[in-house]
């Protein structure tokens, strides 16, 4: 089985480490992975051979604690936290400096036992006030698994006897190091400190999300309103959602209309209409209106506790490239104290100078703790996650992370990825009256219930009264309408009557040929009206797709249509026709994906290999799986989900791009991070040993401290940068969105608006005008940003808004 535990007291990559060798050596014990970053650790075991128990036993052995996964208590630093105990510390260190080295600035100190018995006195105090280091890292040492305590240990306690047998064996001269000990310390304290402070930072994104949900709930119970804790809401459960409240649980709206702003979950700026019959998402703030929404998915189902699990979980992981720095974690601390001996003892042989010796074995100790390279990963991959969420994007495991950054195919499939997934009417022509055309199609498509009846009612509005309405299998729709008889179906159905003229033959051809669904309205003697239906683009595919091309992808797009219709959207959606794979069956999809896997693996070493499956329905799910990379879509099939590496949460294929490059980010700044903390080591230990010292470049155990601090801190500070991606950039067209965005835009300034009702009503004018690829509105700011795929002139902007009731100032 495979059991996942909570792990607390870790410091270090070599505290992991050593927790994984303990544990892996167990019998029973098949595979343990430790995280340092996640404070947890997830095993593989036989339970018939190694009881849950004796796991947490070897934990608790070696001076940490292990508990079942979210049931451990609030990790406390001891007695004090690390804040104040640096600022102890601090105080402490300041009168141990002036007795330490007063003397060296002309300033009056006393000597002799005066001045060693004060410095003892406070350099105890300072190691009290850290003892938990000392407890640390002699339990480790002692368990044969030494970390990062065991070298502050060791440092800051030669130290510290040194000097005090030297103060009483030779009390007129000696050289003292009471205050590098203090020093050390200190300035690890600080070090740690400022950590664990920068650390917090990358889970900021999931505990935005975490104070999504409401403390109270408005429910409706035996036909009254009362509120209730969040706790307490059940599946069936009417709420009741207003104005500037966030919905509690997902479920299906019964009543009232509202916006809903669901950004922080999807990642899409634009707040989302909701009436009867829509899907209501957990965290979605209402901007204005009102819902009763039926709970059908409340408290661990609902999307936003799944969000904050797996993100929280892909967190905790870990990227294959991280098992390097776990390997030499765990020999790095032996191989250290024998670097330090052995310059101890080379120093001691070539100049008899017992104190500068011991200054240099100490300084390397003191300067190799192996905190950056511990953290040069799961920082990384932690601010990666986190800023994923915020940007609609679900990372699932940092595995996954660093395969995304070697895409270099994708594999896109076409309904409700890269189109809507259901037919809307996208052309319409009456050859006599357009308003009595639409009323009789409405009547006779009102009485049946199939997907395209459904697109001419809803296209046509409210229609007539029909009589003997009847579905003629394979043609159309035939009843009478305020007493005459009309027809409403294909080609066939015109060609049997006789309607289908040379006209309407070429008009039929032309739009079938784009992969649209053709429909006629006629009476006995002639055809009134011509309806095409088709399944569109998403707003942001277009622009999607030129992104994976600016990033050096290659896209490729499957199908189950017939090649007319594919090739038609492909060409809409900037896809070539050689890349298209048409009338594919569910069980080749996994067959393409596994063609250009292989294709691929053939590629040139230094080649992006991965290869992407992007889709959302349970067709999808094998590819999804199989491939390198599975992407499915927020608003696809549970199936899908499931099987995806990554989750697009709001349903839209322009948030892909996103996903590639905070990848292949991420993956550069960890490459960043454990080159620096190797080359740092490479550089610093050499440094400590003395090897400089023929050019006066001395390094002392405070110094050298500092340094280690310095480190760890510039490793946090580079991973998180992350936190910052795409902040204020939201479209991605080339690599990592470093060479610009190329789309075109342009900026109105817009009077008029006063609610999201009128954010809608411009957003629609704006995306209804031919060559805007999408339009974000803003309220608060009275301003829409324009991307457009084709030029567009100011004057067909201004216009479109002015005809919806709003004034343009300024167009930039």
């Amino acid at each position: 089985m495979k059991k996942k535990y909570s792990v607390t007291g870790m410091t270090c990559a070599a505290c992991s480490s050593g927790i994984e060798r303990t544990v892996s050596k167990l019998n029973g014990v098949e595979a343990c992975s430790v995280s340092l970053m996640g404070e947890s650790m997830e095993v593989t075991f036989d339970e018939n051979a190694v009881s849950d128990a004796r796991i947490k036993g070897a934990v608790t052995a070696l001076g940490y604690g292990a508990y079942d996964y979210g049931a451990a208590p609030q990790q406390r630093e001891k007695k004090y936290t690390l804040g104040v105990r640096f600022l102890l510390s601090l105080f402490l260190l300041l009168p141990e400096m002036y007795f330490a080295m007063g003397h060296m600035l002309g300033l009056p100190v006393p000597h002799g036992w005066a001045n060693y018995g004060v410095q003892v006195g406070l350099t105890l105090a300072i190691l009290a006030v850290n003892y938990a280091f000392f407890v640390s890292g002699v339990r480790a040492a002692v368990k044969l698994v030494p970390n990062m305590d065991t070298l502050v240990t060791l440092g800051a306690a030669v130290s510290f006897g040194y000097s005090l047998v030297m103060a009483v064996l030779f009390p007129q001269s000696p050289t003292l190091f009471f205050e590098s000990a203090a020093m050390i310390v200190t300035l690890v304290t600080l070090g740690k400190w400022l950590e664990e402070k920068s650390k917090r930072r990358t889970g900021r994104e999931i505990e935005k999300l975490k104070a999504l949900a409401p403390d109270t709930v408005t429910v409706e119970r035996d036909g009254r309103e009362q509120k209730i804790a969040l706790a307490e809401v059940q599946e069936g459960d009417v709420l009741i959602v207003k104005q500037g409240e966030a919905v509690a649980a997902d479920g299906t709206v019964l009543a009232g209309h509202a916006f809903a702003d669901a950004s922080a979950v999807t990642g899409e700026s634009l707040p989302v209409e909701l009436s009867e019959g829509s899907r209501a998402m957990s965290a979605s703030l209402i901007t204005g209106g009102y819902l009763k929404i039926r709970a059908e998915k409340v408290g661990e189902d609902t999307m936003l506790s799944s969000i904050i699990r797996m993100a929280t979980e892909a967190g905790a992981s870990k990227a294959p490239i991280q098992k390097l720095a776990d390997k030499i974690a765990a020999f790095f601390v032996p191989a250290v104290l024998s670097v330090a001996l052995v310059t101890f003892l080379v120093w001691l042989f070539v100049t008899w100078d017992v104190p500068a010796a011991f200054n240099y074995g100490v300084s390397v100790i003191v300067i190799s703790c192996p905190c950056a390279l511990g953290l040069a990963t799961p920082v990384a991959v932690m601010a990666a996650t986190g800023r994923g969420a915020g940007l609609g994007v679900l990372v699932k495991s940092a595995e996954a992370l660093q395969r995304a950054a070697d895409v270099g195919t994708v594999l896109l499939d076409k309904t409700a990825t890269i189109t809507e997934g259901k037919p809307r009417v996208v052309f319409f022509e009456a050859y006599e009256d357009a308003a009595s055309a639409k009323r009789i199609a409405s009547a006779l498509e009102g009485k049946l219930n199939h997907p395209l009846a459904q697109c001419i009612v809803a296209y046509c509005g409210e229609g007539g009264a029909a009589e003997e309405v009847e579905y003629v299998v394979g043609q159309g729709a035939r009843g009478r309408v305020e007493g005459r008889e009309y027809f409403l179906g294909n080609d066939r159905m015109m060609q049997a009557r006789g309607l289908f003229t040379e006209a309407r033959k070429a008009q039929f051809g032309q739009l079938s040929a784009e992969g649209k669904t053709v429909l006629f309205l006629a009476d006995g003697e002639r055809v009134l009206a011509t309806f095409a239906l088709a399944d569109t683009l998403k707003a942001g595919s277009r622009a999607a797709v030129a992104a994976l091309h600016g990033m050096g992808m290659s896209v490729y797009m499957l199908t189950g249509d017939n090649a007319a219709c594919a090739r038609h959207i492909a060409a809409e959606a900037g896809i070539p026709a050689d890349m298209v794979y048409a009338e594919v069956l569910p069980a080749e999809k996994l067959a393409r994906v596994k063609e250009h896997m292989a294709r691929s693996a053939a590629l040139p070493k230094r080649s992006k290999k991965g290869v992407a499956m992007i889709g959302d329905g349970i067709n999808d799910s094998p590819a999804l799986k199989e491939a390198d990379v599975g992407i499915a879509m927020g608003n696809g099939t549970d199936v899908a989900i499931e099987s995806a590496d990554f989750v697009l949460m709001g349903g839209d294929l322009a948030a892909a791009p996103r996903a590639f490059a905070l990848a292949r980010r991420t993956m550069r700044i960890i490459k960043q991070n454990l080159f620096w903390a190797f080359f740092y080591n490479v550089i610093c230990i050499p440094l400590a040993a003395g090897c400089f010292a023929w050019a006066d470049v001395p390094l002392n155990p405070m110094i050298a401290a500092l340094a280690m601090s310095c480190s760890s801190l510039f490793v946090v500070g580079n991973a998180l940068r992350l936190t910052r991606f795409l902040r204020k950039k939201k479209e991605i067209t080339a690599e990592t969105a470093e060479q610009g965005d190329t789309a075109m835009k342009k900026t109105l300034t817009i009077e008029g608006m006063m609610c999201m009702h009128c954010v809608k009503h411009v957003t629609d004018a704006l995306n209804a005008v031919e060559g805007v690829e999408k339009a974000d509105v803003n309220l608060k700011k009275k301003r829409a940003v324009v991307t457009l795929n084709a030029e567009v002139a100011d004057d067909a902007l201004k216009a479109a808004v002015q005809a919806a009731g709003y004034e343009v100032t300024d167009i930039q």
